[in-house]
């Protein structure tokens, strides 16, 4: 069974619309460049704390697109209520499999526990698509 796909284009002497058609002619349609999924593939964690600072580290498969992307740690005192954010920037090398991610949170009180979940986004803040369960340190 033949495809007809009907065309309209300009004529430019007539001005006119003018149906054009072509038989057994397949379409094919671009798809979207693929995306692989990104992961986080080690963390987060803290790698270390003050009394008033922590850092937290975490490892995601290379996200792609644009090169500058940010770590984001979203935190609070309360496990329910983590409306505290810290953000970091961090460039992207593509030749790279993987890329690690620190966020400084400071401001922190000592002796206290905070909960925190981790997720990154690019420069047009797109989320990378990863997004950490709720984790818990405490400070000096």
């Amino acid at each position: 069974m033949s495809r007809c796909i009907l065309i309209f284009a300009f004529a430019a002497i007539s001005a006119s619309l003018v149906p054009l058609r072509f038989q057994s002619l397949d379409v094919i349609a671009a798809a979207p460049p693929s995306r692989d999924v990104v992961q986080i593939i080690a963390g987060p964690e803290l790698e270390t704390a003050t009394d008033t600072l922590a850092i937290i580290r975490w490892t995601t498969t290379n996200p792609g697109g644009t090169d500058l992307h940010y770590g984001i740690v979203h935190y609070g005192s309360n496990a329910k209520d983590l409306s505290q954010v810290a953000k970091s920037p961090n460039r992207r090398n593509p030749s790279h499999p993987d890329m690690t991610f620190r966020v400084r949170i400071s401001g922190l009180n000592p002796q206290t526990t905070y909960y925190y979940t981790v997720e990154s986004v690019g420069s047009t803040d797109v989320n990378d698509g990863v997004s950490s369960p709720i984790k818990s340190f405490k400070t000096k």
